[in-house]
């Protein structure tokens, strides 16, 4: 019995084997990758985007521009002609004098003097009375001006005029400190003016000199009851330039109050000339 039980459980391991060698087929073959070289792609790498953030500008205020009006330059006035022949000549009157001029110039009474120089520097003097009175003729480009002044003396007679150059040569110092008189005025006349008496003098200062005016003439006449000032005023190179004008307006200034008047008789007429 036992040697049967072995037969069969041979048989059973023989055919468990025959079993399993009919069944163990080979296993596929696996897919292997080509290995020829192939020329690689390279990525298109996409550009870097900047992003910027827009901020909106606060718009300006706006702004006006005013229109530009064409405007006409203003001609400087002409010059006065240097010959006195081409000049049109008018008369100025008041109660005090008379004095020849440019009939281009103009006149102004001031309450000041407009050049406080030699008699012309105004102070409050106790020989005078006040107010005293201005006069000012001036040319139309404004390099020349005829002064007047006259004051009335508080006491009628009581002042004679000197007769030395001195006086003009202190008040000369007073108004020009880092300058010599001896140097700067001059043509210096002491002469009777009807029945006044006057004086007259010239200052020319250095061209380019700071001062202004830097030239000019100044005659004084002193009566009984009042000091007249006459005064051409002007720069130095105006001053030589317009020397005649100057002659012509200066001596032809009179004061009714020193006119000489002599008295002529015919048969039962008398004229007062």
């Amino acid at each position: 019995m036992r040697k049967y039980s072995g037969i069969i459980l041979a048989v059973l391991v023989t055919a468990i084997i025959f079993t399993a060698g009919c069944t163990n087929q080979p296993a596929p073959e696996v897919s292997v990758p080509s290995t020829i070289p192939t020329t690689p792609v390279p990525a298109t790498s996409s550009p870097p985007v900047t992003t910027t953030t827009i901020i909106p500008a606060t718009s300006p205020e706006p702004t006006t521009t005013p229109a530009v009006i064409p405007t006409e330059t203003a001609l400087a006035p002409p010059a006065d002609p240097t010959d006195v022949s081409r000049i049109t000549f008018e008369f100025y009157y008041d109660n005090d004098f008379n004095v020849q001029y440019p009939s281009t110039w103009t006149i102004e009474t001031p309450v000041e003097t407009p050049y406080p120089v030699g008699p012309f520097y105004v102070y409050n003097d106790p020989h005078f009375k006040t107010p005293y009175r201005f006069v000012t003729i001036t040319s139309p480009d404004h390099t020349k001006k005829f002064v007047a002044l006259i004051k009335d003396f508080e006491r009628a007679g009581t002042f004679t005029l000197n007769p030395t150059i001195e006086r003009y040569r202190e008040m000369f110092q007073r108004d020009y400190r880092d300058l010599s008189a001896a140097n700067y005025l001059g043509n210096y006349k002491f002469f009777a003016s009807g029945t006044g008496m006057a004086a007259s003098y010239d200052v020319t200062l250095p061209e380019g000199t700071t001062y202004f005016p830097s030239a000019y003439t100044i005659k004084t006449v002193v009566s009984e009851r009042r000091e007249y000032n006459f005064g051409f005023f002007t720069d130095t190179e105006n001053f030589s330039k317009y020397r005649n004008l100057k002659e012509i307006m200066i001596s032809s200034v009179r004061i009714p109050e020193t006119e000489i008047h002599t008295i002529s008789q015919d048969g039962n007429n008398t004229t007062i000339l």
